[in-house]
């Protein structure tokens, strides 16, 4: 729904407000209107409603995405999240990225299907998750951590803090030795995803271990933060389906981050390992 709402909206003022009053007078693109066509149906337009239905049910991946998430969430249509993912995976099918990562968070949730690590990897598009980890994975606040890892967050000049909007993060055992790394929110944001950070120990003293790359903080435990099977130099890899590989020469984006690590920390490279489902 937010990501519907935003899009519409931004479209709205940049076509729309030129000046004191002035109204521009270039033409709306047809995916515009679409997006505008998917509000009115939102507000309870019947018609506009209708008429999602039908390009939904012609193909256009756009109204598939919007119908999908109506049905998730209930809208317009009845809350039906078996309904919702059919018309997502119809709307991957058709190239809809938004689609395919929601479908990725529905199978890591458990949301309207059985949780599955493996399928929810295979449509964020990362290598084979480590399923036993992230089925360890805990979420946590600032009380839960470490003393060790509290002063670390304070010498990096972390502004999160017990009380805070974005008290969030999660306990995970990257190096499978029974010893948890933190991935915890950092730095605070308007709104959507926190900064974020990743501390363990290393030889017996707390250090960052996160690649020099931004890392989101989500709620939840693991939430975007898919632990591998694969390992290098004792820590699993990582994959961030909500961060970008290393754009292709025309500047698409390959796929979601892999972090590795080495040399005492993670650093970033390149995706091709595995291509996201559809």
């Amino acid at each position: 729904m937010f990501r519907t709402v935003w899009v519409v909206v931004s479209s709205v003022v940049c076509l729309t407000i030129v000046g004191m009053g002035q109204v521009s007078d270039h033409p709306v693109s047809a995916k515009v209107k679409e997006m505008l066509l998917i509000q009115r149906a939102e507000k309870g337009d019947t018609r506009a409603q209708a008429e999602v239905v039908r390009k939904a049910e012609k193909g256009d991946a756009q109204a598939e995405s919007a119908l999908g998430d109506n049905y998730e969430y209930g809208f317009w249509v009845p809350n039906d999240h078996a309904e919702a993912l059919r018309w997502y995976r119809k709307a991957a099918e058709h190239g809809d990225i938004g689609a395919r990562e929601i479908i990725g968070q529905m199978y890591f949730d458990g949301k309207g299907v059985k949780r599955d690590f493996a399928e929810a990897a295979r449509w964020f598009g990362c290598p084979k998750p480590s399923e036993t980890i992230l089925a360890s994975c805990s979420e946590i606040s600032y009380k839960d951590l470490p003393q060790g890892a509290r002063d670390l967050l304070t010498r990096m000049k972390c502004e999160v803090h017990a009380g805070s909007n974005y008290d969030d993060g999660s306990a995970v055992d990257l190096s499978g030795n029974g010893t948890p790394a933190y991935q915890y929110c950092c730095s605070e944001a308007p709104h959507g995803p926190c900064g974020s950070v990743l501390i363990g120990k290393i030889g017996g003293e707390w250090k960052e271990l996160s690649a020099k790359e931004a890392l989101l903080g989500f709620s939840g435990a693991c939430n975007n933060f898919i632990v591998l099977d694969s390992q290098h130099n004792g820590f699993h890899d990582v994959c961030l389906p909500d961060e970008c590989s290393t754009p292709n020469k025309n500047n698409v984006c390959e796929g979601p981050a892999i972090w590795q690590f080495g040399n005492g920390r993670y650093r970033s490279v390149a995706n091709t390992s595995a291509k996201p489902a559809p």
